[in-house]
Protein backbone atom coordinates (compact mmCIF):
# COMPACT_ATOMS: atom_id res chain seq x y z
CA UNK A 1 0.00 0.00 0.00
CA UNK A 2 1.31 3.76 -0.74
CA UNK A 3 1.25 6.77 1.43
CA UNK A 4 1.32 9.82 -1.10
CA UNK A 5 2.80 13.32 -1.41
CA UNK A 6 1.52 15.79 -3.28
CA UNK A 7 4.11 16.74 -7.06
CA UNK A 8 5.17 20.16 -6.32
CA UNK A 9 6.07 21.12 -9.25
CA UNK A 10 5.95 20.09 -12.95
CA UNK A 11 8.91 18.00 -12.69
CA UNK A 12 8.47 13.82 -13.10
CA UNK A 13 11.04 12.67 -10.45
CA UNK A 14 9.15 10.10 -8.27
CA UNK A 15 11.12 9.17 -4.89
CA UNK A 16 9.75 6.84 -1.99
CA UNK A 17 10.46 7.16 1.35
CA UNK A 18 11.90 3.96 3.36
CA UNK A 19 12.27 0.91 1.56
CA UNK A 20 10.52 -2.23 2.53
CA UNK A 21 11.86 -6.04 2.19
CA UNK A 22 10.19 -7.88 -0.70
CA UNK A 23 8.18 -9.98 1.55
CA UNK A 24 7.02 -6.68 3.84
CA UNK A 25 3.97 -4.86 3.03
CA UNK A 26 2.65 -1.79 4.63
CA UNK A 27 3.00 1.79 4.17
CA UNK A 28 5.55 3.23 1.53
CA UNK A 29 5.71 7.01 1.32
CA UNK A 30 5.54 7.99 -2.82
CA UNK A 31 7.14 11.47 -3.81
CA UNK A 32 6.50 13.50 -7.04
CA UNK A 33 8.58 16.23 -8.45
CA UNK A 34 10.79 18.77 -5.85
CA UNK A 35 9.09 16.74 -3.05
CA UNK A 36 11.69 14.24 -3.35
CA UNK A 37 13.57 16.50 -1.06
CA UNK A 38 11.26 15.49 1.81
CA UNK A 39 11.50 11.47 1.86
CA UNK A 40 14.57 12.25 4.80
CA UNK A 41 12.28 14.73 6.81
CA UNK A 42 9.17 12.29 6.51
CA UNK A 43 11.90 9.56 7.44
CA UNK A 44 12.81 11.32 10.72
CA UNK A 45 9.72 11.43 12.06
CA UNK A 46 9.37 7.56 12.85
CA UNK A 47 7.70 4.00 11.49
CA UNK A 48 5.73 1.60 13.00
CA UNK A 49 5.31 -2.14 12.31
CA UNK A 50 3.37 -5.00 12.82
CA UNK A 51 6.04 -8.39 12.78
CA UNK A 52 5.43 -12.10 13.36
CA UNK A 53 8.94 -13.46 15.10
CA UNK A 54 10.07 -16.51 15.20
CA UNK A 55 12.11 -17.90 18.20
CA UNK A 56 13.88 -21.21 18.34
CA UNK A 57 15.28 -20.85 14.95
CA UNK A 58 18.09 -18.75 13.55
CA UNK A 59 17.76 -17.68 9.73
CA UNK A 60 21.23 -16.44 7.99
CA UNK A 61 19.35 -13.84 6.68
CA UNK A 62 17.32 -13.28 9.86
CA UNK A 63 14.06 -13.42 7.80
CA UNK A 64 12.46 -16.20 6.01
CA UNK A 65 14.40 -16.52 3.32
CA UNK A 66 17.45 -17.43 4.45
CA UNK A 67 19.19 -20.76 5.79
CA UNK A 68 16.96 -21.65 9.03
CA UNK A 69 18.71 -24.10 12.18
CA UNK A 70 16.64 -24.99 15.12
CA UNK A 71 18.42 -23.83 18.41
CA UNK A 72 16.95 -25.27 21.76
CA UNK A 73 16.07 -23.36 24.40
CA UNK A 74 18.20 -24.09 28.08
CA UNK A 75 14.77 -23.16 29.01
CA UNK A 76 11.96 -22.51 26.96
CA UNK A 77 10.65 -18.83 27.82
CA UNK A 78 7.18 -17.95 28.22
CA UNK A 79 4.93 -15.06 27.18
CA UNK A 80 6.23 -13.03 30.05
CA UNK A 81 9.79 -14.02 29.51
CA UNK A 82 9.78 -12.82 25.97
CA UNK A 83 7.65 -9.44 27.41
CA UNK A 84 10.59 -8.77 29.81
CA UNK A 85 13.55 -9.50 27.20
CA UNK A 86 11.88 -7.38 24.39
CA UNK A 87 11.63 -4.72 27.29
CA UNK A 88 15.30 -4.26 27.36
CA UNK A 89 15.54 -3.37 23.88
CA UNK A 90 13.30 -0.19 23.86
CA UNK A 91 15.09 3.02 24.44
CA UNK A 92 18.74 4.28 22.45
CA UNK A 93 20.23 1.35 22.13
CA UNK A 94 23.25 0.01 19.72
CA UNK A 95 22.43 -2.27 16.32
CA UNK A 96 23.96 -4.82 13.96
CA UNK A 97 22.33 -4.38 11.07
CA UNK A 98 21.82 -7.87 9.50
CA UNK A 99 24.68 -9.03 7.46
CA UNK A 100 22.06 -8.99 4.15
CA UNK A 101 21.13 -5.82 4.67
CA UNK A 102 21.88 -2.05 1.99
CA UNK A 103 24.54 -0.93 5.09
CA UNK A 104 27.80 -0.55 3.13
CA UNK A 105 30.73 -1.63 4.35
CA UNK A 106 34.11 -0.19 3.04
CA UNK A 107 31.71 1.14 0.05
CA UNK A 108 30.20 -1.83 -1.20
CA UNK A 109 26.65 -3.18 0.11
CA UNK A 110 26.49 -5.49 2.72
CA UNK A 111 24.21 -8.01 1.15
CA UNK A 112 26.50 -7.41 -2.15
CA UNK A 113 29.51 -8.96 0.12
CA UNK A 114 27.33 -11.85 2.59
CA UNK A 115 26.24 -13.22 -0.82
CA UNK A 116 29.33 -14.10 -2.41
CA UNK A 117 30.64 -16.01 1.24
CA UNK A 118 32.51 -12.56 2.92
CA UNK A 119 29.77 -12.37 5.80
CA UNK A 120 31.57 -9.13 7.74
CA UNK A 121 29.29 -8.31 10.42
CA UNK A 122 28.10 -4.95 10.28
CA UNK A 123 29.04 -2.65 12.83
CA UNK A 124 26.45 -1.76 15.52
CA UNK A 125 25.12 1.80 15.15
CA UNK A 126 22.83 4.07 17.17
CA UNK A 127 19.19 3.34 16.94
CA UNK A 128 15.75 4.17 18.51
CA UNK A 129 13.19 1.79 19.84
CA UNK A 130 10.28 4.02 20.88
CA UNK A 131 7.86 1.69 21.85
CA UNK A 132 7.43 -2.37 21.78
CA UNK A 133 5.03 -4.65 23.06
CA UNK A 134 3.65 -8.70 22.43
CA UNK A 135 0.30 -8.29 21.12
CA UNK A 136 0.27 -12.21 19.73
CA UNK A 137 1.68 -15.34 21.58
CA UNK A 138 1.40 -18.39 19.17
CA UNK A 139 3.44 -21.62 18.61
CA UNK A 140 3.59 -23.59 15.11
CA UNK A 141 3.32 -27.10 15.07
CA UNK A 142 7.11 -27.66 15.89
CA UNK A 143 6.64 -25.79 19.02
CA UNK A 144 8.42 -22.60 17.57
CA UNK A 145 7.79 -19.81 19.30
CA UNK A 146 5.78 -17.07 17.20
CA UNK A 147 4.96 -14.04 19.41
CA UNK A 148 3.50 -10.60 17.15
CA UNK A 149 5.20 -7.57 18.13
CA UNK A 150 4.24 -4.13 17.76
CA UNK A 151 6.69 -1.93 17.76
CA UNK A 152 7.45 2.39 17.10
CA UNK A 153 11.42 2.56 16.06
CA UNK A 154 13.54 5.92 14.50
CA UNK A 155 15.71 5.70 11.29
CA UNK A 156 17.97 3.19 10.60
CA UNK A 157 15.93 0.46 12.48
CA UNK A 158 15.93 -3.05 11.54
CA UNK A 159 12.93 -4.60 12.61
CA UNK A 160 14.63 -8.52 11.35
CA UNK A 161 18.14 -7.75 13.77
CA UNK A 162 15.33 -7.02 16.38
CA UNK A 163 13.79 -10.43 16.33
CA UNK A 164 17.56 -11.59 15.72
CA UNK A 165 18.56 -10.27 18.64
CA UNK A 166 15.41 -11.04 20.85
CA UNK A 167 16.49 -14.78 20.35
CA UNK A 168 19.86 -14.27 21.29
CA UNK A 169 18.60 -12.55 24.92
CA UNK A 170 16.31 -15.70 25.54
CA UNK A 171 19.29 -18.15 25.16
CA UNK A 172 18.47 -19.06 21.50
CA UNK A 173 17.71 -17.34 17.89
CA UNK A 174 15.29 -15.71 16.25
CA UNK A 175 14.34 -14.56 13.02
CA UNK A 176 11.37 -12.60 11.33
CA UNK A 177 8.80 -14.59 9.66
CA UNK A 178 6.48 -10.94 8.18
CA UNK A 179 6.51 -7.41 8.17
CA UNK A 180 3.73 -4.83 8.06
CA UNK A 181 4.39 -1.37 7.98
CA UNK A 182 1.60 0.49 9.99
CA UNK A 183 2.62 3.91 9.69
CA UNK A 184 5.20 6.36 8.40
CA UNK A 185 5.10 9.64 10.31
CA UNK A 186 1.60 10.67 9.75
CA UNK A 187 0.79 8.42 7.34
CA UNK A 188 -1.12 5.27 8.42
CA UNK A 189 -2.07 2.52 6.36
CA UNK A 190 -5.87 2.16 7.02
CA UNK A 191 -5.47 5.57 4.72
CA UNK A 192 -3.40 4.22 1.90
CA UNK A 193 -4.15 2.83 -1.61
CA UNK A 194 -2.53 -0.15 -3.03
CA UNK A 195 -0.57 0.13 -6.31
CA UNK A 196 -3.59 -1.45 -7.92
CA UNK A 197 -5.58 1.12 -7.17
CA UNK A 198 -3.93 3.57 -7.27
CA UNK A 199 -2.71 2.71 -11.44
CA UNK A 200 -6.60 2.53 -11.87
CA UNK A 201 -7.30 6.17 -11.01
CA UNK A 202 -5.41 7.47 -13.56
CA UNK A 203 -4.85 11.29 -13.74
CA UNK A 204 -7.40 11.31 -10.94
CA UNK A 205 -4.92 9.89 -8.64
CA UNK A 206 -3.87 13.62 -8.09
CA UNK A 207 -7.08 14.54 -6.27
CA UNK A 208 -5.87 11.93 -3.62
CA UNK A 209 -2.52 13.25 -2.82
CA UNK A 210 -1.61 14.34 0.57
CA UNK A 211 -0.36 17.75 1.39
CA UNK A 212 4.15 18.14 0.74
CA UNK A 213 3.86 19.89 4.17
CA UNK A 214 2.97 16.62 6.35
CA UNK A 215 6.34 15.30 5.36
CA UNK A 216 7.38 18.36 8.00
CA UNK A 217 4.85 18.44 10.53
CA UNK A 218 7.30 18.40 13.07
CA UNK A 219 9.06 21.49 12.32
CA UNK A 220 7.15 25.56 12.72
CA UNK A 221 5.34 26.55 9.83
CA UNK A 222 5.90 29.86 8.69
CA UNK A 223 3.29 31.49 6.42
CA UNK A 224 5.21 33.88 3.52
CA UNK A 225 3.99 36.79 1.95
CA UNK A 226 3.48 36.61 -1.85
CA UNK A 227 5.69 39.04 -2.73
CA UNK A 228 8.58 37.44 -0.39
CA UNK A 229 8.76 34.41 -2.26
CA UNK A 230 11.15 36.05 -4.81
CA UNK A 231 13.37 36.55 -2.07
CA UNK A 232 13.33 33.05 -0.97
CA UNK A 233 13.56 31.90 -4.84
CA UNK A 234 17.26 33.88 -4.46
CA UNK A 235 18.22 32.11 -1.02
CA UNK A 236 17.49 35.15 0.73
CA UNK A 237 16.17 35.31 4.06
CA UNK A 238 12.58 36.94 5.03
CA UNK A 239 10.50 37.95 7.68
CA UNK A 240 8.64 35.10 9.54
CA UNK A 241 5.59 36.64 12.19
CA UNK A 242 6.13 33.57 14.43
CA UNK A 243 7.82 33.08 17.65
CA UNK A 244 10.64 30.49 18.23
CA UNK A 245 13.63 29.21 16.58
CA UNK A 246 14.69 26.04 15.13
CA UNK A 247 14.27 23.94 12.03
CA UNK A 248 11.20 25.38 9.97
CA UNK A 249 9.52 25.53 6.74
CA UNK A 250 7.93 28.17 4.93
CA UNK A 251 3.96 27.82 3.58
CA UNK A 252 2.79 29.95 0.88
CA UNK A 253 -0.92 30.66 0.02
CA UNK A 254 -2.98 27.75 -0.57
CA UNK A 255 -0.67 25.63 1.85
CA UNK A 256 2.20 25.54 -0.76
CA UNK A 257 5.48 24.09 0.81
CA UNK A 258 7.78 26.43 -0.36
CA UNK A 259 11.05 25.87 1.25
CA UNK A 260 13.45 24.10 3.98
CA UNK A 261 15.14 26.32 6.15
CA UNK A 262 16.04 27.75 10.06
CA UNK A 263 13.78 30.13 12.10
CA UNK A 264 15.79 32.73 14.36
CA UNK A 265 15.55 36.04 15.51
CA UNK A 266 12.06 36.42 13.82
CA UNK A 267 13.91 35.59 10.41
CA UNK A 268 13.37 32.74 8.39
CA UNK A 269 16.52 31.35 6.15
CA UNK A 270 16.06 28.71 3.79
CA UNK A 271 18.18 25.71 2.98
CA UNK A 272 16.11 23.98 0.67
CA UNK A 273 13.92 24.91 -2.04
CA UNK A 274 10.66 22.80 -2.56
CA UNK A 275 8.35 24.27 -4.71
CA UNK A 276 10.39 27.49 -5.75
CA UNK A 277 13.41 28.33 -8.05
Amino acid sequence: MVGRLRRSSGEKRVGHGGTLDPAATGVLPVFFGRATVLAEFLSAQGKSYLGQFVLGVSSTTDDGDGQLTEVAFEREPGEADVTAALATFVGDIQQAPPAYSAVKIDGERSYARARRGDHPAPTARPVVLSYARVVRFERDQRGALLPTVEISCGPGFYVRALARDLGLALGSAGYLRSLRRTSVGPLRVDDAVTLEDAEGLGEMLSERLLPAALAVGSMIAVPVLPEDETRLAHGMEVAAPVAGSGPAFARGEGDRLLAIGELFGGRFRPRRLVELG
